[in-house]
């Protein structure tokens, strides 16, 4: 499990305008949401890493570990793209 201080942590929005978590250049997509708890998963299929927040998105739990490298080059795209399309609007 990593710790919270360590992580950098940022949010970028999908192409279907939702927001996704990214820390140290992994993605998380919102899983599920309660009363208290936002539920986030990786991004990839394929990886099972989970991150638990409060509803401010305040990191409280970090499980797993990553069975791919992460992708800074893709989360640079993605933001390019925010802004692009920030601009058209």
């Amino acid at each position: 499990m990593m710790t919270a201080p360590s992580n950098k942590i940022s949010f970028i929005i999908s192409q279907k305008g939702k927001k996704m978590l990214n820390i140290n250049n992994f993605i998380f997509k919102l899983n599920k949401t309660t009363s208290t708890t936002k539920y986030y998963r990786c991004e990839d299929s394929r990886c099972t890493v989970t991150v638990r927040t409060d509803l401010e998105d305040n990191i409280s739990n970090i499980k797993g570990d990553h069975c791919h490298p992460p992708e800074p080059e893709q989360i640079q795209i993605r933001v390019f793209k925010q802004v692009v399309k920030a601009r058209a609007i």
